[in-house]
């Protein structure tokens, strides 16, 4: 069951699963997913920072975000569940990213 859109301010953390293992990862209000999980030690794909290349490409598996920019996803990948962790900003909860997909 997902919980209602939050302020991100109110979301304390989310989980990754990365090189098939899950992570619960605290969040730190207004920062991108993709800078909380580097905070975590841990070592996920990235290069631009900047929503133009792709490299931070994950399946969002459970809940809500919003991507800051994107010049990368297409329609086709928004609406099969795939966003940029360098862009992202949880808005739930639930967030729960795939790294591996």
């Amino acid at each position: 069951m997902s919980t209602s859109p939050l302020n991100s301010n109110d979301v304390k953390s989310f989980r990754v699963a990365l090189d098939g293992v899950e992570h619960r990862v605290d969040y730190r209000p207004g920062a991108a997913l993709l800078d909380c999980i580097i905070d975590a030690d841990l070592d996920p794909a990235f290069q631009c920072r900047e929503g133009h290349c792709g490299t931070c490409m994950v399946l969002k598996v459970a809940g809500e975000v919003e991507m800051r920019q994107n010049n990368f996803l297409s329609r086709h990948d928004l609406e099969r569940g795939y966003i940029l962790l360098c862009q992202s900003i949880p808005l739930s909860n639930d967030v729960r990213v795939d790294c591996d997909a």
